[in-house]
């Protein structure tokens, strides 16, 4: 091999090295790696994530500070991979949400750290948010539109179902009700406005009269309650006088005890009342001859 030959291939190889260089270079710049730059790794939970993908970003505070790096789709919502440069520090109130980027809504994820002490375990998954952009307020715009023209159908079919005549009287009579009720109101608008006066001078009266006997009123109710009491004690005491009565009237009339038994015998009421007769007899004796009963001498 000439010398010419040597030089051109040692031009080439070094072409070829400076290439693949610049290959990783433009890799590691697409990816935004750089020489001995650290990660930390996290994951999250959503129900739902839009159109977000891998490689999508994450921005802190608006400033971007890592990427998505894998998005698994499970059974009760979605698990999103993502790393953040390790000065980030996360506090364990820290929140994350899947935001917009411009008008076509390009997803990134919005990262804030948080500003609790300590530091967010990361073996636990951050809960995630979706925020709706422009694409998804569009879309519900749309099924609004829709559900607006199927009511305007239905509103239509039923005012093709209405009589217009029917209309029309109604019309004319809710008319001519309005128009009596505004004469009603100006014929009587003296009326009213004289009541209305009537009624605030007696709301004054009523509230005068309320302050003026506040205290009477206050002492009536202090003694209404107190009587209400003492008559609560007296109706409990008469209950007591009635059961003892009841039971002392129930042992007469059985016949019980020295006063029952007297009652009970009938011989004993006519001794009773010969003696009585007798004793009566006795004293109108006494009253016509004294001398028969009272002897006197005087010596």
């Amino acid at each position: 091999m000439n010398r010419t030959s040597r030089r051109a291939a040692i031009q080439v190889g070094v072409a070829g090295l400076l290439s693949i260089l610049l290959l990783f270079i433009a890799i590691a710049w697409i990816k935004e790696y750089r020489v001995g730059k650290r990660k930390s790794y996290y994951t999250a939970r959503f129900e739902e994530v839009g159109n977000l993908g891998e490689g999508d970003p994450v921005s802190v505070r608006g400033v971007r500070k890592g990427a998505v790096t894998n998005i698994v789709l499970e059974d009760q919502g979605v698990r999103v991979e993502f790393e953040v440069d390790k000065g980030v520090t996360l506090h364990p109130d820290a929140q994350l949400r899947v935001a917009n980027i411009g008008f076509m809504g390009e997803k990134f994820l919005a990262l804030d750290p948080g500003q609790a002490p300590g530091r967010y375990d990361g073996r636990k998954p951050i809960p995630g948010r979706f925020q709706s952009g422009v694409p998804e307020v569009i879309s519900g715009a749309g099924d609004l539109l829709i559900e607006t023209t199927e009511l305007s159908s239905r509103l239509n079919l039923m005012l093709d179902a209405i009589d217009p005549a029917t209309v029309e009287r109604a019309s004319k009579n809710f008319e001519k009700a309005s128009q009596g009720l505004n004469q009603t109101l100006n014929a009587n608008q003296g009326d009213l406005r004289q009541a209305i006066v009537d009624f605030r001078a007696a709301a004054h009266d009523l509230r005068s009269i309320a302050a003026a006997n506040g205290g009477q009123v206050s002492s009536s109710v202090k003694d209404f309650g107190e009587a209400s009491r003492k008559l609560s004690h007296l109706s409990d005491q008469l209950s007591t006088t009635a059961v003892s009565l009841d039971r002392v009237v129930t042992r007469l009339d059985k016949g019980e005890g020295s006063l029952g038994k007297a009652i009970a015998d009938s011989s004993l009421y006519v001794d009773l009342k010969e003696t009585l007769r007798n004793t009566n007899q006795l004293v109108k004796d006494i009253q016509k001859n004294p001398k028969k009963y009272i002897n006197l001498s005087v010596f």
